[in-house]
């Protein structure tokens, strides 16, 4: 045994060896002479901030450093301002970059780069499909049926494209995940994986994992409460099982895995998707499922994160700017209360603007029994957000960090929709998560009264 987690290890290192390496990202922003700009690197479909540097006379230049091959992103002053790029040592270890406009992704050239040269392409492609598919679904003189019908064309045009592209760009970082998101046994079970390479820790910093693992458990996985109650945590350990022969690539999936089913259970009544939770982080980030793969402390603590967001325990604390400009501690607000309603919402939801409404009638009956309600907006603009508190008479306590999903408070309570409901007891533990407004309001009326 020990002989074969040896063989595991130097096929890992081997791995990482090709496809890693140094490599200086250097280049020039014509249209700005001063600035910061930002490098991300992808975790699936998330990015997080790695490295960044200043902009002087237009020039700029990160410092060299060893990079796994993958897809990176470039930003500048903010995240919006961005370009989705490749980095791959194989090809060059330096990179060199100009951009011609403020926008980044409007006019930018990546010298030498036939890797580089496919994502921009497919970028583009990507892009305009992305604004049909928006334009579609807004299409008020067309049914719901043939709003659907016209997006599924336009998502074949774009998997026929990026076939196309992946054939014409073969050899490339591009073409790989362009042409592994799709199975080559999509029908067949025990072969759903086999074209997939789990010792190529570059498959992680791309797409390739989270579409997959997706289509295998809408594929394959047929659970069923009272006949096949354990048939997620059957394709948790298939999938595993594969995974394992790469660290990095093992905790990808188990997180991955885990943040699916979290969010699952947001929209679910099953208890199971929690329990199968549960299953994850015990049994593979703090358990020995995974045989003598060593989880990073990082990736613990993250996954620890998920329990701190059950019932019965106690999630992030936040201090976050009210309406007035003055620091809200969630901790202290609920120290001052029976119960804290901590609801995440949006001026442009439309369940949002539905349900809110009866809870204003409510809390104005109840906030003497004790009750305070925090609304955690996921507005961008601020105007809009402050004309809609005011419009609608939202008179409790109103929070916003406006950066809609990406506001570190929507990111440390794992909120994916909205309205998102967490009900919180003088302690500051979660006692009810319930589906919506109207199912808080219920329990709390049990408990009150």
């Amino acid at each position: 045994m020990k002989i074969y987690y040896l063989l595991i290890l130097l096929f890992s290192f081997f791995s990482v060896a090709q496809n890693s390496g140094e490599v200086l990202i250097q280049g020039k922003l014509f249209k700005s002479k001063s600035g910061k700009l930002y490098l991300y690197e992808f975790l699936g479909n998330d990015a997080f901030i790695i490295d960044s540097t200043n902009v002087k006379s237009n020039n700029f230049a990160f410092k060299k450093q060893k990079f796994v091959k993958g897809f990176y992103k470039l930003a500048f002053q903010n995240e919006t301002n961005n370009i989705e790029f490749v980095i791959n040592p194989k090809e060059t270890n330096v990179l060199n970059m100009s951009f011609n406009e403020y926008r980044l992704s409007s006019n930018y050239t990546i010298k030498n780069s036939r890797d580089n040269k496919a994502k921009k392409i497919f970028n583009k492609k990507k892009n305009e499909i992305e604004r049909n598919i928006n334009k579609a679904k807004r299409d008020a003189s067309k049914t719901v049926e043939m709003r659907k019908r016209e997006v599924q064309k336009l998502n074949k045009e774009m998997e026929i494209f990026s076939s196309n592209l992946a054939k014409e760009y073969s050899g490339t970082y591009t073409s790989l995940v362009l042409s592994k998101r799709n199975p080559t046994n999509v029908n067949d079970q025990n072969k759903f994986f086999d074209d997939i390479n789990f010792n190529d820790e570059s498959i992680v910093r791309s797409d390739i994992i989270p579409t997959r693992i997706q289509k295998y458990m809408v594929t394959h996985v047929k659970y069923n409460p009272k006949n096949n109650k354990y048939a997620f945590y059957d394709a948790v350990d298939y999938i595993m099982d594969k995974a394992k022969v790469n660290e990095k690539v093992a905790e990808f999936c188990m997180y991955n895995m885990l943040d699916g089913f979290y969010n699952t259970s947001a929209t679910s009544a099953d208890k199971m998707w929690i329990e199968l939770c549960n299953y994850i982080i015990d049994e593979y980030f703090f358990g020995e499922a995974c045989g003598e793969v060593e989880v990073s402390d990082l990736m613990k603590e993250r996954a620890s994160k998920f329990k701190d967001l059950q019932v019965g325990n106690t999630p992030p604390n936040f201090v976050i700017k009210d309406l007035n400009n003055s620091s809200i501690n969630l901790k202290s607000v609920c120290s001052k209360n029976k119960y804290t309603i901590l609801v995440f919402w949006a001026s442009h939801c439309k369940h949002c603007m539905t349900e809110l409404p009866s809870l204003v009638s409510w809390y104005e009956t109840n906030k003497s029994k004790g009750v305070e309600v925090v609304a955690v907006a996921l507005d961008s603009n601020k105007d809009k957000w402050s004309s809609t508190i005011n419009n609608k008479g939202f008179d409790w306590i109103n929070v916003n960090q406006f950066k809609v999903y990406k506001s570190p408070v929507c990111k440390d309570y794992k909120v994916k929709k909205t309205p998102s409901v967490f009900i919180l007891d003088k302690s500051m533990k979660i006692v009810s998560k319930p589906k919506d407004t109207k199912n808080a309001i219920s329990f709390l009326n049990q408990k009150l009264n």
